[in-house]
Parts: C-alpha cells; sequence; structure tokens
C-alpha cells in the first residue's frame, strides 16, 4: 500500500495543492484519468464545502488529505475540524424539476455520491472523516 497526505488551509487559494498531489499520486500510480477526474471533481466538491460551510471564524484552519490505493481501490481521506457534517445525511436534489423550482444547494454532493464508489463519514472526536473511494475499474 503506498499513500501521500497533504495539509492544506481552510482557503480556496490553496486547492491547486491538493490536484497537484492527485495528479503526482496518479501518475506514480498511472491511474486512468477517468478515475483521477472523478477523484479531482469530488475533491474539489468537498473541499469547497468545507471552506465556504465548515467555520464561522475567520482563524486558519489545517485541512488533511490522504490519498492511497489499497485493494483495487483509490481512497482519499479529507479531515477537517469544522462544524459536524455528515454528507451521507443530505437530501439527493430534485434533478427532475425545473430549475426555477430548484431549491439551492444539494447538487455538489449528488455528484459526489454519483462519482464515488463508496463514501463513509465519521466524527472522530471534534474532526470530520470523510472517505471517498473509486474502484479503479471502472
Amino acid at each position: 500500500m503506498s499513500q501521500t497526505e497533504t495539509a492544506i488551509r481552510n482557503c480556496r487559494e490553496e486547492f491547486p495543492r491538493v490536484v497537484d498531489a492527485v495528479d503526482r499520486f496518479a501518475a506514480e500510480h498511472r491511474l486512468s484519468q477517468g478515475v483521477v477526474g472523478d477523484m479531482q471533481v469530488a475533491l474539489d466538491e468537498i473541499l469547497t464545502n468545507i471552506v465556504d460551510y465548515g467555520y464561522t471564524d475567520h482563524a486558519d484552519h489545517e485541512i488533511r488529505i490522504r490519498l492511497r490505493v489499497i485493494d483495487n481501490v483509490l481512497e482519499a481521506a479529507i479531515e477537517d475540524d469544522g462544524f459536524p457534517f455528515n454528507p451521507l445525511e443530505s437530501h439527493a436534489p430534485d434533478v427532475s424539476a425545473q430549475l426555477s423550482e430548484r431549491r439551492a444547494g444539494g447538487l455538489g454532493i449528488h455528484f459526489v455520491k454519483n462519482l464515488m464508489t463508496e463514501i463513509i463519514y465519521d466524527r472522530v472526536g471534534n474532526r470530520n472523516l470523510l472517505v471517498l473511494r473509486k474502484n479503479l475499474t471502472t
């Protein structure tokens, strides 16, 4: 099992560091562009939600992202000290409704749920732990 970990501050300007870490890790493990693209989209959505909604203060907070390949699965574990939030409990948006009739929010999480093979959430102490898993054969 091989892994890498990156820590960023809770601001969008840090996101390119995550993109670079994923791209380097993917190149080292010869991962397909489809798998990598899906993971990049999912990570961007999750990190955006953490930065935009996870904190009420303006202090720096550390968000850790660990990538690993295990049992033919690309796994990204995201850990933050923001408000408790389990995206698995969010309701699916009504994508069949007209745009003007749709409630705001939830679409990004819906995409993440559809892009990933498995998502696991846990609250460990005062930290959120979200694990995204994507089969390498899909």
